[in-house]
């Protein structure tokens, strides 16, 4: 009898922090890399941001995927969550960028408490030149977007390590995480 109850007090603990990693909220900051495969989920804007991490792969190209979505209220459908870059640019899907072993383009996602950002970064392949940085906020359309998407990651900063900096993508990308969550 006992080894039952201690069975059923395991199984109920393991279904529980399993439960509870997937849908956790942060107390404080936390980041989500590229290549952090599966889905990932933030309670924000009153709804539950999920971001699925996939790989794509041929014989010719390897590319993460990170793509975006928003249920308002649970049960309600999922929401694409594009990324806006200006008045024309949108992406329902970003995909990292490599060329050979350089990694041209990546990106990683930051929670706070109260939002979720997003931080691409990415230079020219083949050639040491400058890596530009463009952070974006997860937001909710307001009157002056009235007719995009409801939900979307808004463009709120970007900057540019120089060339002679000699930095990878992955370097810039860690700095501006690390940066942000000690914020």
């Amino acid at each position: 009898m006992i080894k039952s109850i201690f069975k059923t007090l395991v199984l109920a603990s393991c279904v529980a922090l399993a439960g509870g990693a997937i849908a956790a909220t942060p107390t404080g900051a936390s980041s989500v890399s590229s290549e952090q495969q599966g889905m990932h989920q933030w309670q924000v804007l009153g709804g539950k941001l999920i971001l699925i991490n996939g790989t794509y792969q041929d014989i010719l190209v390897y590319k993460r995927s990170l793509t975006f979505y928003f249920e308002s209220k649970p049960g309600e459908e999922w929401m694409h969550a594009p990324i806006i870059d200006g008045d024309k640019r949108n992406a329902l899907t970003w995909f990292s960028i490599s060329q050979g072993e350089q990694t041209v383009a990546d990106a990683a996602v930051v929670a706070h408490v109260n939002n979720v950002e997003l931080v691409i970064a990415e230079t020219k392949p083949r050639v040491v030149a400058p890596i530009s940085v463009t952070w974006y906020r997860f937001t909710e359309a307001g009157d002056n977007e009235t007719d995009g998407p409801a939900y979307f990651f808004k463009k709120t900063s970007s900057t540019t390590y120089p060339a002679n900096a000699k930095l990878t993508v992955d370097q810039v990308l860690q700095k501006e995480v690390a940066a942000k969550m000690k914020k």
